[in-house]
């Protein structure tokens, strides 16, 4: 694949973070390092069937074989149906894995919606997903994708729901990395979060759920800070500034709180890894906006 089209896709991923981050203007429970993608979108997708094609690359690796997997599952995670496509090849130029879980259930309109809103920026249609997809897994098994001068890489663009929330919400998580280890002490990566309405397909931002006043923004940045700093051990590598400007957009949330993540070198040094924030909804309820979507669901169930 073309080296700055790779790189273009991770720079979409960070800018995304960034756009997220401009959206700033129970106690804590925990602060901990997010786990491996590769184990959480297993969990992810422990109940599904699968319609598996295993092929050995005969071509593409001189002396040693080494096989490539297509796999499109349908797959049933809180009672909600997706779709899973996963492609994954590995050969002496590359290794490129790409996972996207999407909605099928329910309103086709908002399923569309969502899909648009993650992948749209990676050049994918939602009308032509498993298409662009299948098209272009078969331009690596046919071994026509280096181009003059490409060094061995590896990619990753894994797309997949983090949990669904009363039938109603759905959190996702956008990873993607990309290692050059001829240039690169370590993987570059980018982990985005968003949060959809499954019945309408809109993004659910930090506007809609926290109280606009900048006091209650200020208050759970401070409160945030606090746990970073006890997290790190060491107040010195916390670089971010305590405050409403820790609130960046990027969260998660769920029946017992919501979850602020961060990512490499945003709040403290690469050794962080990618901090996350838990916040109860009982230390949250002071904070949050009265008639947005978290306290109604929270709060004001019948």
């Amino acid at each position: 694949m073309n080296k700055n089209l790779i790189y273009g896709f991770l720079a979409v991923a960070f800018v995304v973070v960034g756009c997220k981050s401009g959206e700033n203007n129970g106690e804590i429970a925990a602060v901990k390092q997010v786990g491996s993608v590769e184990n959480d979108s297993a969990a992810a997708v422990s109940d599904s069937t699968a319609s598996v094609e295993v092929a050995s690359s005969a071509e593409l690796v001189e002396e040693e074989k080494k096989p490539y997997e297509k796999v499109i599952a349908d797959t049933v995670i809180d009672g909600v149906k997706f779709k899973r496509y996963y492609f994954d090849i590995h050969t002496k130029d590359l290794s490129d894995e790409t996972m996207l879980t999407v909605p099928v259930d329910g309103n086709a309109d908002a399923n569309k919606k969502i899909i648009k809103t993650l992948v749209d920026d990676y050049s994918l249609d939602a009308d032509s997903l498993q298409q662009q997809l299948e098209s272009q897994f078969d331009v690596y098994a046919a071994g026509d994708y280096a181009e003059d001068g490409d060094e061995y890489h590896e990619s990753e663009l894994v797309v997949y729901p983090v949990n669904v929330v009363g039938m109603k919400y759905v959190s996702y998580i956008l990873h993607s990395s990309l290692f050059w280890p001829g240039e690169q002490n370590h993987p570059q990566w980018a982990d985005v979060y968003f949060v959809f309405d499954l019945n309408t397909g809109e993004t659910i931002s930090q506007d809609d759920i926290l109280d606009a006043s900048q006091e209650s923004r200020q208050a759970v940045g401070v409160k945030i800070h606090e746990e970073l700093v006890s997290f790190a051990g060491n107040e010195d590598d916390i670089f971010a500034e305590a405050g409403s400007g820790l609130l960046n957009g990027n969260f998660v949330f769920d029946d017992k709180g919501l979850t602020f993540f961060y990512t490499p070198y945003e709040v403290g040094p690469y050794m962080l890894g990618e901090p996350e924030v838990f916040l109860s909804k009982e230390w949250l309820e002071p904070y949050l906006k009265k008639d947005g979507i978290l306290y109604e669901y929270w709060f004001n169930k019948k």
